[in-house]
């Protein structure tokens, strides 16, 4: 299994002064490549939610306002012997929760109450799911989703795949490699396919492992790209003009896609001094690069 694999790359490789001094070159190469911004910013905030059906923003007092007001509502009405048991608690109430929070603190208030919802025998949906680990990363804590995740037996929020991918896509380049192999291992906790089966997962994972650029992740993402070449070979390329343009919320795995293939891509002749012909072939006839691009 990739995870199996994967946890080892988590070991610390230390370089002798002499191979630091061959690999400086190529670690400043490496560092520029990983440093590039995205072409597209792939997550769009979500937006608040607004006072009226007009399209007026709330304003930051009135939002933390509103969630102070959802949040003192919520709380004695859940759990197994809630204080209050009317009016009860709606589903939807969650959703507004996430999209009101402008902090991590907020956020973790959220989380301390998933228990609860839990006892009241009531259960959370995907749709919430992806939109909070989407909310993570907006607000730049995606190790909270981590935590979450990680812990089904507390908080019992599912994971599907499109959260699984939006969660490696917020740890994946700037956060350590150890975080990235315990979202990975998740895909199987969650009865998901594993990331090796998944070229948009393959392609986030191995770019973080070429980033960490140790001998074990090195082996971890060499071990990936055979399988993202297998999966390319189950995909026709699709060029970007002839597919669906993604709603404004969707996980948008194209773009990342895109990215990661490109990182892989110069991160493998940066190793090598030779281009894969396979993964220039598939990008070229997306169109992601043109024929005669490096």
């Amino acid at each position: 299994m990739i995870s199996r694999v994967a946890i080892r790359a988590t070991r610390a490789v230390h370089s002798s002064p002499i191979l630091f001094k061959k690999k400086a070159a190529k670690l400043h190469d490496f560092d520029t490549l990983f440093a590039e911004p995205e072409e597209e910013k792939p997550v769009i905030p979500t937006p608040p939610p607004t006072a009226t059906k007009s399209t007026t923003r709330l304003s930051e007092a009135d939002r933390d306002a509103l969630f102070d007001k959802n949040f003192d509502f919520i709380t004695p009405r859940l759990g197994r012997n809630p204080q209050l048991k009317t009016p009860q608690v709606r589903t939807t109430i969650w959703s507004q929760l996430v999209q009101l929070a402008r902090s991590e603190q907020q956020l973790q208030k959220i989380v301390d109450l998933l228990p609860q919802w839990n006892e009241s025998g009531r259960v959370f949906n995907h749709s919430f799911s992806e939109l909070f680990v989407r909310r993570c990363e907006e607000l730049k804590c995606p190790t909270l989703a981590l935590k979450v995740y990680s812990d089904y037996a507390k908080y019992q929020l599912p994971l599907s795949l499109p959260a699984a991918r939006q969660l490696l896509h917020s740890l994946h380049t700037e956060h350590p490699i150890e975080a990235v192999m315990t979202a990975s291992a998740l895909y199987d906790v969650h009865n998901l396919p594993s990331v090796s089966e998944d070229l948009v997962s393959a392609a986030l994972v191995t770019t973080a492992c070429l980033k960490n650029d140790s001998v074990h992740s090195k082996k971890v993402a060499n071990t990936l790209v055979s399988q993202i070449k297998e999966l390319l070979k189950k995909q026709e390329p699709v060029k970007e003009g002839k597919r669906p343009r993604p709603r404004a919320f969707d996980e948008k795995p194209s773009l990342w896609l895109k990215w990661s293939l490109k990182k892989i891509d110069k991160a493998l002749f940066l190793q090598t001094g030779k281009r894969d012909l396979d993964l220039k072939s598939w990008r070229v006839g997306s169109g992601y690069i043109k024929p005669n691009e490096i």
